[in-house]
């Protein structure tokens, strides 16, 4: 399994390889205590353990589980672990203590390695069809990739349909997004909520951060700004048992969404900025290396919305100053962030009154959102130009981006 990059347990969490067939013992249980919220003391009281015991488990030299089955189990029962990641194939608890159905790891089946392999190959492909084809190109193809996924994963149970699940998870999100771009709200939702529901069951982390981190930015679209912070704030935690990519992305939402719903209350707004600096950091220092996330957590992105926080805030030349950066660091070919960029600054003009300037940078914008076919972003700018033309229809930028926008072309 190694040499192809994949282990069965992922479908739980990112553990390092343990011993035999098991993943890391000591970053098993450090994992699933910290996912329940409990100290090393608190499991200690619980378990009527030591604290030094439970350190000794968690330690990085402690790739072995506990010899003692009973431990094992405990361990189990306390931290809600799933038994097959302790070397157990099921456990059936009657009452507080008694204990039947235990089993040896090897009578469970797991989904082949090679074939995981494929499947997170289609899942790349599937979103590399969402960064760079036009969104009704993207959904077919990836829509073609779910139902041999799909297809596959029929009739199979335990630890093999978790790892379907997993996967599917995954494939919820990009179409919650495909759904989102076509305008289709309700599929967009029940998408991104079908994707939380697969996370919570798995009790992935990892997977509850970018489902929550999803369903919060379609939110954000709807102007949902309470379900959004919430969503976002439920992620943290799970966001800080994740790996930096992934990590970082949910702290940008966290204070994305605070920004809109911290009014003129100072301490929510430095809140929401404190928790840009999180991300920017993570950003400039971190682990960049994927983390089958497929977020991208990159300074372009955080100072977009940063600008976006600060225009809100009314602080209009530390929003443009953001934007400068997010420009200086913005890759080639990534058409949607420079989309995201252009349209955040012809908010930032406008609500700075320079409506020339602001539709100057939405025609900029329009070009792109035509050659990708992006429909929600039209509509954006079709939105914030109407509001342009209401307080300068004379402007001759407000004049050409309406005549564009209503030839279906752009002008030259």
């Amino acid at each position: 399994m190694g040499e192809i990059g994949y282990h069965w347990w992922e479908v739980y969490g990112h553990f390092a390889p343990g011993v035999g067939s098991l993943p890391h013992a000591g970053e098993v249980y450090r994992h699933y205590r910290k996912l329940r919220g409990l100290t090393e003391e608190e499991l200690a009281t619980r378990l009527k353990w030591t604290v030094r015991y439970i350190k000794m488990l968690e330690s990085k030299k402690n790739k072995n589980m506990p010899d003692l089955l009973s431990r094992r189990v405990l361990l189990a029962k306390v931290l809600n672990i799933p038994p097959i990641l302790l070397g157990l194939s099921a456990i059936t608890l009657v009452g507080d203590d008694t204990i039947q159905g235990v089993n040896a790891i090897g009578e469970e089946q797991i989904v082949d390695a090679r074939a995981m392999a494929f499947y997170e190959g289609m899942l790349a492909l599937s979103w590399d069809f969402y960064y760079t084809s036009s969104v009704q190109r993207a959904a077919k193809q990836i829509q073609a990739c779910f139902d041999l996924l799909d297809h596959d994963a029929q009739g199979t149970t335990g630890v093999q349909l978790d790892q379907y699940d997993a996967m599917r998870c995954r494939f919820y999100q990009l179409f919650s997004l495909v759904a989102r771009d076509q305008m289709n709200t309700e599929q967009a939702i029940a998408d991104s909520s079908q994707a939380v529901t697969i996370a919570e069951r798995l009790g992935n982390a990892e997977l509850l951060a970018a489902s929550l981190l999803r369903r919060a930015r379609i939110s954000i679209q709807q102007q949902s700004y309470d379900l959004a912070y919430q969503d976002a704030q439920k992620a943290l935690p799970y966001a800080d048992l994740s790996r930096d990519p992934l990590k970082g992305k949910v702290y940008q939402i966290a204070g994305e969404t605070l920004a809109y719903i911290a009014g003129n209350d100072v301490a929510l707004q430095k809140k929401s900025l404190e928790y840009f600096n999180e991300a920017g950091r993570i950003a400039r220092k971190g682990n960049l290396k994927p983390d089958g996330s497929f977020v991208k957590v990159d300074l372009t992105s955080i100072y977009i919305e940063r600008a976006k926080a600060l225009t809100l805030f009314r602080r209009y030349d530390d929003a443009h100053n953001a934007l400068a950066v997010a420009r200086k660091n913005l890759s080639p070919g990534l058409i949607r962030w420079e989309i995201n960029l252009l349209i955040q600054e012809a908010r930032t003009y406008y609500e700075q009154q320079q409506y020339e300037m602001c539709c100057t940078s939405l025609l900029d914008a329009l070009k792109l959102v035509r050659a990708v076919k992006l429909e929600s972003k039209e509509d954006r700018i079709s939105t914030l130009y109407q509001q342009c033309q209401e307080k300068d229809p004379r402007s001759p930028a407000v004049q050409k981006l309406g005549k564009a926008l209503s030839l279906g072309a752009i002008a030259s």
